[in-house]
């Protein structure tokens, strides 16, 4: 094998290799929570989330996961993520990021404090 070559394939497998990261606290939930079965599990996710993300969900714009290729709404996504959940606390941790990604920026924004 010519070596450019083999250095091409080896990045190209090293890359498919590597643990891809979610882009914010809401993706890295959303990744994570689906199906968890109960809530210690759920708590343990939400804290390797907030290590990974230290912003936390308020760093995530408010609507940043809506587009062509999204969900619709916070509702739906909550009702596709959360549905095979059985824990309680997961289940609010996929509604909190759904909200966050999928719902619009309200009315309610005019009032918050500009930085």
């Amino acid at each position: 094998m010519h070596p450019i070559t083999g250095s091409i394939a080896a990045l190209l497998l090293a890359t498919l290799a590597a643990p891809a990261l979610a882009a914010n606290m809401a993706t890295c939930l959303l990744d994570k929570l689906p199906g968890t079965q109960n809530d210690v599990a759920a708590q343990a996710v939400f804290q390797v989330c907030s290590a990974e993300h230290p912003g936390g969900i308020q760093a995530v714009p408010q609507g940043d996961g809506r587009g062509m290729l999204g969900f619709k709404s916070g509702p739906e996504c909550t009702a596709k993520k959360a549905g095979d959940t059985r824990s309680n606390r997961a289940a609010e941790l996929i509604g909190m990021a759904c909200r966050r990604l999928y719902d619009e920026d309200g009315p309610w924004n005019q009032y918050k404090a500009k930085p």
